[in-house]
């Protein structure tokens, strides 16, 4: 709702609303100090939080995973590739390299055991051949590391000396061993201390981390570590350890059926020098003629699937192998597993491996660093316990795939015997010898077939390599993260962001008008006058009963100019339509109506123009301390007839200037204000001046001054920067609509540089001009600024 066409005060308005860039720049002006306190708050945590911050460095590699069939090479009839398998090899691989397993692995080859406390301390620097035992105790050292020709001491944490030695010259200590380098500057104390393994394990694999490039075998591998020079080198024996493991896997793999193969082979050849034995005789004896060409045809046949039968007990030993040492829950048993032949052709098992493989991802990405999730989260144990029942339901498929296979070796002998029954139908004399012969044939063919076999496997075992390719080796270690200056500078603007929120936060929450602005945005009516700071400071101090006027100032104050400038607003605002009475109020007390009614009537009165200056606030008068008259006798007294007009007028307090003080301070200053003899008392003044200037109550207290703007000319209203609310103004605005009172404008009283840019001009002169005056009339000026009355009424 609006009144008047200007804003309800109803309506809430935010100061940020209709901004210009300026508008903005004085926020901050306003607010710098809060800006500046928050922005060195901000810069000052982040150098203190930074200032013992560990460096991290970073090191990358490039792995490639090929298939491990091409390291395999041609095994059997079935040539399948895993990478075209539902199992993902590169995945699977990338998650070896975070295991428990190989980290140990890379722990016992660099002897990570042996950490030193400083981490600004690079351990490649201090030891050199280091090794670790097994059963080394957990326990904490110094190394004093001395001149060059004093060499070094080894201590226990105690501060006890444990052994001496020179540099190059070995320490020996229990459970470890280790070179002890000079150091490159002054003598220095190496504090270090012997970790378990487990422990050290687990900071690389917190470490070391793994991005699967799309649609590649290829994956990149990181490592984070606090030492510069020996991230690299773990990043690097990871490589070696995955590779290695690899290698591992496909060389028991083989092992398995070359041991099976030479224990075939080894019987096959035994039962074929039986048999061979057996024919020799027989034919000794008997006399018998060779076999006929359908008997031939069918022996082949029998050969043939012997030979399917004995490739057949190959994979069923080797399957049952794997399913052994799969048993445990184990990535590293899950990719034994995943490398024999009759697993990567089941599509059963290879769903079961891929669906594995993704949980393992899933628990890693849940863990991983040092912001992952504890091993005894639940969310965690939920899914390791999913973990454990895949493993589970591998072992079912693969235990249903040896089935299988057993199944399938079981018809193939039947059929074998099969045929031997039809062997064993022929009447020919040599039917004896051909069963003799059959068997002998299938030996030798078998022992044959597995004779290739077994070259085929020891041309695997000696060329297995592994199918892990670095094609990048690790980078250098670069830093990561940010630098104690970095951090201060980011400090620095999160802060000035947050100060300059906070400044803008202020700024709504602080409903006051400030500028001249905020007056005509709020209003919507012109600012008449801008009174600067010195007269606002007039008296010093709240409830002070001193107000200075123009006439204690100097001619070119700040303040002086002010109100000639209120002077020439009033009188352009008196050419539309004449003011002859003129209303000065403000919504509250303290706003600075009274000193702004007594100087506008002066300054009026100093342009030539015959004015009279009422003292029209009848509960607390304040006109008659301005120009040192006695209060009585005054207007009330003439309004309730105790005394005529002329009686009570105070002439010529300046040129052209008569004063009407209030009088004795009545019980109903409403209904004299309002009353008939107020109106003709108004009559005969406007007969005799061109201006009456009205000192009137505060707006939103009383009803005085309503009542008396009503029978004006025109109201001025008098705000206080930074001091009087958007909300009181409005409301005061209201109640003069509501009586149709008509508002010349408004004096915005007490401007400070803190609201209003233009503030130094105002007083750019008179601080020009007492900069000439002398150190004590420095002193007297402050002295007499100091007792201007700051009017608060």
């Amino acid at each position: 709702m609006t009144t008047g066409g200007r804003p309800s005060s109803a309506t809430r308005h935010s100061p940020l609303g209709d901004i210009h860039v300026k508008d903005i720049w004085a926020v901050l002006v306003r607010h710098w100090f809060l800006v500046l306190l928050i922005t060195g708050l901000v810069a000052g945590g982040a150098w203190y939080t930074g200032r013992d911050a560990i460096p991290l460095y970073r090191s990358l590699l490039t792995l490639q995973v090929s298939s491990s069939k091409t390291a395999f090479g041609r095994t059997n009839d079935i040539d399948v590739d895993p990478v075209a398998l539902q199992t993902d090899p590169v995945l699977s691989e990338a998650l070896v390299l975070t295991t428990q397993e190989l980290a140990r692995s890379v722990v016992h080859q660099l002897a990570l055991q042996v950490q030193i406390d400083d981490p600004a301390i690079s351990r490649q620097n201090v030891f050199a051949m280091i090794e670790v035992d097994s059963g080394a105790p957990l326990a904490t050292y110094d190394v004093v590391r001395k001149d060059s020709a004093e060499g070094w001491d080894f201590m226990d944490v105690a501060g006890s000396l444990l052994t001496s030695g020179a540099y190059g010259q070995r320490l020996e200590g229990t459970g470890f061993r280790f070179t002890v380098l000079p150091p490159a500057q002054s003598p220095e104390v190496i504090r270090f201390h012997i970790v378990h393994l487990d422990q050290a394990a687990r900071w690389v694999r917190g470490g070391l981390g793994y991005q699967v490039r799309t649609a590649t075998t290829a994956f990149d591998v990181s490592f984070i570590g606090t030492d510069p020079s020996l991230v690299p080198l773990v990043l690097s024996e990871a490589a070696t350890q995955l590779q290695t493991d690899g290698v591992t896997r496909l060389r028991r793999t083989v092992e398995r059926r070359r041991e099976f193969i030479e224990g075939a082979i080894d019987s096959t050849e035994e039962g074929l020098s039986f048999v061979l034995d057996t024919i020799q005789r027989f034919k000794e004896t008997r006399q018998v003629t060779d076999l006929s060409a359908e008997e031939g045809a069918l022996f082949q046949t029998i050969a043939a699937f012997e030979r399917d039968r004995m490739s057949l007990r190959v994979q069923i030993s080797t399957l049952e192998a794997a399913i052994t040492e799969a048993g445990a829950a184990s990535l590293q048993a899950l990719n034994r597993l995943a490398a024999v032949d009759a697993v990567q052709s089941n599509a059963a098992l290879a769903f079961q491996i891929n669906r594995l493989l993704n949980m393992y991802e899933e628990r890693r990405g849940l863990t991983a660093g040092s912001f992952g999730l504890r091993p005894d989260n639940p969310q965690v144990l939920t899914l390791s316990a999913e973990i454990d029942k895949g493993h589970f339901a591998l072992n079912e498929a693969a235990g249903a795939a040896r089935e299988s296979l057993v199944q399938t070796e079981l018809a193939l002998t039947e059929k074998i015997e099969d045929f031997r029954d039809q062997l064993s139908g022929y009447a020919a004399t040599g039917n004896q010898i051909a069963r003799i012969e059959i068997s002998a044939q299938t030996l030798r063919e078998t022992a044959r077939w597995l004779r290739l076999q077994y070259q085929l496997v020891q041309i695997q075992e000696a060329s297995l390599g592994p199918y892990v390719t670095v094609l990048d080796s690790a980078s250098d270690a670069i830093r990561i993260g940010t630098s104690l200056w970095q951090r201060v500078f980011l400090g620095v603007l999160v802060g000035m962001l947050i100060g300059i929120g906070g400044a803008f936060f202020l700024e709504y929450l602080d409903q006051t008008i400030k500028t001249s602005s905020d007056v005509e945005r709020v209003l919507r009516t012109p600012v008449l006058g801008q009174i600067p700071y010195e007269i606002a400071l007039a008296g010093g101090q709240r409830g002070s009963n001193r107000i200075v006027t123009t006439t204690e100032l100097p001619h070119d104050d700040p303040a002086t100019e002010a109100f000639r400038a209120l002077r020439t607003n009033v009188t352009f605002v008196g050419a539309e339509r004449p003011l002859q009475l003129i209303v000065v109020s403000s919504p509250g007390p303290g706003e600075g109506k009274t000193t702004t009614a007594a100087n506008l009537a002066l300054t009026l009165a100093n342009a030539g123009s015959r004015t009279a200056l009422i003292d029209g606030d009848l509960r607390r008068p304040q006109q008659h301390r301005a120009f040192k008259i006695v209060q009585d006798p005054g207007l009330t007294d003439v309004l309730v007839g105790d005394a005529k007009l002329g009686e009570v007028i105070r002439p010529d307090l300046a040129d052209n200037l008569d004063v009407i003080p209030a009088g004795k301070i009545p019980p109903n200053p409403s209904e004299l204000l309002g009353s008939d003899a107020m109106r003709r008392v108004l009559d005969d003044l406007r007969r005799d001046y061109e201006y009456i200037i009205m000192d009137s109550p505060p707006l939103l207290p009383v009803t005085d001054a309503v009542v008396a703007a009503a029978a004006s000319d025109a109201t001025v209203v008098v705000l206080r920067s930074g001091e009087t609310e958007e909300i009181a103004a409005l409301r005061a605005f209201e109640q003069l609509d509501r009586v149709k009172a008509r508002v010349a404008g408004v004096v915005l009283n007490g401007l400070t540089a803190r609201f209003d840019q233009h503030y130094a001009y105002y007083t750019y002169r008179g601080y020009r001009d007492r900069g000439r005056s002398k150190r004590s009339g420095l002193s007297g000026l402050g002295k007499r600024s100091r007792s201007l009355t700051r009017d608060r009424v």
